[in-house]
């Protein structure tokens, strides 16, 4: 029986960076804010600092000369911090130590066998097995069905302990651009009314196949390609710089840098389409963002959010093995199809739960909680019912 609360839940959010142009660190950063909504005293324990209105933010110290060696030294050091402190803990990361897992990655606890030995992955797969070993996990909250499925066949994780989240798209990201919003847009960035414009949105330019939509431009000359999320300053844009002039296209890419929400709804309402060609994402959050702009999308089937544009009808989503033939193939026929794939991405984004999934992450972190001890399991009913 939950007991009547005469105190504010204290709730520690634990994520190794806070940078707010992360997916996953948005994420954070809204749970938070949705929790503190809800009365609850939320503390971030990260190792970088990025803006959190509403929330105390309180800093690791990074120990480790590797990415997986300084994950593995934060897990253990914000786990101490956290100790005795609060309510619930929520990591954003698979790694042991909390109540509630919260994870964007895919599972890695068997790597390939010609992999298997080095220390980065032996690293990641030791730290997901214990976090999700039967006797430990309590609650994981996943965004993709064959990340639910990974976890279960490679950490052994119960199933019952799972709750696959409905999509956890902003609804403050969606919008409907107006033929003025859009002229206003292109205006701004020197683009003519009429110019065919593809957007690419991404940190992680390799895996999101940012050489891919640049290849592409070779094949379409008359169209441009904007590109956020890169920092101007960075060795991203610099290598994406270079290929863009080895490939002859750099007129005709317009990069952007970090956009926030009003930057970026703008960006939406000057592109015709949104290209997504990634290596791996196991969701792919920007498809949805931009269904819900109105915008159609061109993605690779291994992104999990793609299952949204076949079922609207918005989009291409290209097979595996990727071939950039494909690719051209579909970008060239795109035009003809825009104004009914955008109808489509529209009336697909008005359904409600496309927005849920964060609102039931809160539930299920409450109901932890409230219930200090207990095994609170997922009813992972989003895939009983196919949504997500």
């Amino acid at each position: 029986m939950t007991k009547q609360r005469s105190a504010p839940r204290k709730v520690g959010l634990v994520i190794f960076r806070l940078v707010p142009a992360g997916g996953l660190e948005q994420h954070c950063l809204r749970l938070g804010a949705m929790l503190a909504a809800q009365g609850c005293e939320v503390t971030v324990l990260t190792t970088r600092v990025a803006p959190a209105p509403g929330l105390a933010v309180e800093t690791v110290a990074v120990r480790g000369r590797t990415n997986h060696g300084r994950l593995a030294a934060f897990a253990e050091d914000a786990a101490r911090a956290a100790a005795g402190r609060f309510d619930v803990t929520v990591a954003f990361h698979a790694i042991p130590g909390f109540d509630v897992i919260f994870c964007a990655d895919p599972s890695r606890a068997r790597p390939p066998a010609a992999k298997r030995w080095l220390p980065r992955y032996a690293t990641y797969a030791r730290l997901e097995r214990e976090a999700f070993a039967p006797d430990r996990l309590r609650l994981a909250l996943l965004l993709a069905r064959p990340q639910l499925e990974g976890f279960v066949a490679n950490a052994g994780a119960r199933r019952d302990r799972l709750e696959l989240l409905a999509p956890t798209v902003d609804r403050g990201r969606s919008a409907e651009p107006t033929a003025e919003d859009r002229a206003a847009a292109r205006q701004r960035l020197g683009i003519p009314p009429h110019a065919l414009v593809w957007l690419w949105i991404g940190l992680q330019p390799k895996t999101k196949g940012l050489d891919r939509a640049l290849k592409a431009l070779v094949a379409v000359p008359e169209a441009r390609l904007l590109v956020c999320g890169l920092d101007p300053a960075g060795r991203s844009h610099a290598e994406m710089t270079r290929l863009a002039e080895r490939l002859g296209v750099r007129p005709r890419v317009i990069p952007l840098g970090f956009l926030d929400n009003a930057g970026l709804a703008a960006a939406m309402a000057a592109a015709d389409l949104l290209v997504h060609p990634s290596r791996a994402d196991v969701t792919g959050g920007v498809i949805l963002e931009a269904m819900a702009n109105g915008l159609p999308v061109v993605t690779t089937v291994v992104c999990g959010f793609g299952e949204h544009v076949i079922a609207a009808d918005a989009g291409a989503v290209l097979p595996e093995p990727f071939r950039a033939g494909d690719f051209e193939a579909a970008l060239k026929a795109a035009p003809s199809r825009l104004q009914a794939w955008s109808a489509n991405a529209r009336a697909y984004a008005a359904r409600d739960d496309l927005y849920r999934g964060l609102e039931r992450a809160v539930e299920l972190i409450l109901a932890v909680a409230d219930d200090p001890g207990g095994a609170v399991s997922g009813s992972s009913s989003a895939a009983r019912r196919g949504d997500g």
